[in-house]
Formats: structure tokens, C-alpha cells, sequence
């Protein structure tokens, strides 16, 4: 009887695991970067005016983050802005978004990496 039970507990532990959330902010790693998964609730397009594109998600816990996509009228090497745009041109309001970056001092994500995840 006590090995059913504990087969018992290990089971529910492992289904409650397997039931997670996965829409969460990471704990900052080692270099100060952080990743973030959650559903895209608005977007703020400044490229017309030379700007950037501010994403705002929102995590499965209603902690909304900022993503902050950096303008691609740069001086230098664009291949990597251009990818993220190209992200960010494929996405819309209510994807599930993935980005991985470095806060700035407003909060924000800046991103150096974005993707969209089913």
C-alpha cells in the first residue's frame, strides 16, 4: 500500500510539472541577458520615422514586458536587425513571441533575439 502511494505522488508531481506554463521571464543569466516568452498584446511601429518597433507581451502570470527592436537604419552590419525585423513583420497580435536580450535601463528588452512559437 505505501508503494501505491508513493507511485501515486509521483505521478501527480510529474503531471504538474508537464503542466507548467512555459509563457515566463527567465532568471537573468550569467551575462545580464534574459529570455521571454508570452502572447503579443500590442506593437508600436517607429520605423517610418527611422525608429525601431516596441513589442509588448504579455506572460501566462499578466506580467507585460517590453520588446524593444533596435531601428535598421544603422550604420554598419544590419544582417541580424534585418532578421528581427523580418520576425516582427510575420508576427501579429496574439503569437506567442520568444526573445532573448538585455534590459535597458527603462526596463525593456532590448532584443537580440526573437522568434515565434507555436
Amino acid at each position: 500500500m505505501m508503494r501505491l502511494g508513493w507511485a501515486v505522488l509521483a505521478c501527480v508531481g510529474l503531471l504538474a510539472l508537464g503542466c507548467q506554463s512555459k509563457e515566463v521571464v527567465d532568471a537573468p543569466a550569467a551575462d545580464g541577458s534574459v529570455t521571454v516568452t508570452g502572447k503579443l498584446v500590442s506593437v508600436k511601429d517607429d520605423r517610418p520615422a527611422d525608429g525601431g518597433v516596441d513589442l509588448t507581451v504579455e506572460t501566462s502570470n499578466g506580467k507585460r514586458e517590453t520588446l524593444r527592436v533596435g531601428s535598421s537604419f544603422i550604420a554598419g552590419p544590419r544582417d541580424a536587425i534585418l532578421a528581427l525585423h523580418q520576425v516582427v513583420d510575420a508576427a501579429k497580435v496574439g503569437d506567442r513571441l520568444k526573445a532573448s536580450g538585455k534590459r535597458d535601463e527603462s526596463g525593456a528588452i532590448t532584443v537580440e533575439h526573437l522568434e515565434i512559437v507555436h
